[in-house]
C-alpha cells in the first residue's frame, strides 16, 4: 500500500514540477515574442517624437479643443493615437502598461474646454518612450 501511495506520490510530483517549468518557460517565451513584436512600433514612435522635439516649438503641441488638429500636425497625431491604441495588444507587458498610463495621464492633464485652446507638453511622454525603450534594449538583450 505505501509502495503504492510512493509511486502515485511521485508520478504526480513529477508530472507537477514539470508542469510548472514548462509553465513558467512558456510564460518567458510569450514575453520575450511580444517584446519583439512589440520593438519596431516602439522604436518607430520614438523616432517620431525624437524628429518633432527637434524643433523647439515641436514640444508642445497646440490645438483648440474640439476641432480636428492643423495640418502640419495631423500626420504626428494619427500616428500617436493609432500607437497608443495598438498598446492594448502588448498589455502583458508590464513596461507596456507603465507607457501607456504616463502617455495617457500626460494627455488627460490638459485643458478639455471645448473652442478653447490646449497645450500639450509632449516631453514627458518623450522621456516615458525612452525609459520604455531602455528597458526593452536590456529585456531582449540588445
Amino acid at each position: 500500500m505505501q509502495l503504492a501511495i510512493g509511486i502515485i506520490a511521485s508520478v504526480l510530483g513529477g508530472g507537477l514540477a514539470g508542469a510548472c517549468v514548462s509553465v513558467t518557460y512558456n510564460r518567458f517565451s510569450r514575453w520575450r515574442e511580444l517584446r519583439t513584436r512589440f520593438y519596431p512600433a516602439l522604436n518607430n514612435m520614438y523616432a517620431a517624437y525624437v524628429i518633432r522635439m527637434e524643433n523647439p516649438a515641436g514640444r508642445y503641441w497646440k490645438t483648440v479643443v474640439g476641432n480636428n488638429p492643423a495640418p502640419e500636425d495631423e500626420d504626428f497625431v494619427d500616428h500617436r493615437s493609432s500607437f497608443l491604441s495598438d498598446l492594448v495588444q502588448f498589455n502583458e507587458l508590464k513596461e507596456v502598461r507603465v507607457l501607456r498610463k504616463k502617455m495617457l495621464d500626460n494627455q488627460i492633464g490638459g485643458n478639455h474646454n471645448r473652442g478653447e485652446e490646449a497645450t500639450l507638453d509632449l516631453s514627458p511622454e518623450s522621456a516615458a518612450l525612452n525609459a520604455c525603450l531602455v528597458k526593452l534594449h536590456k529585456k531582449l538583450k540588445i
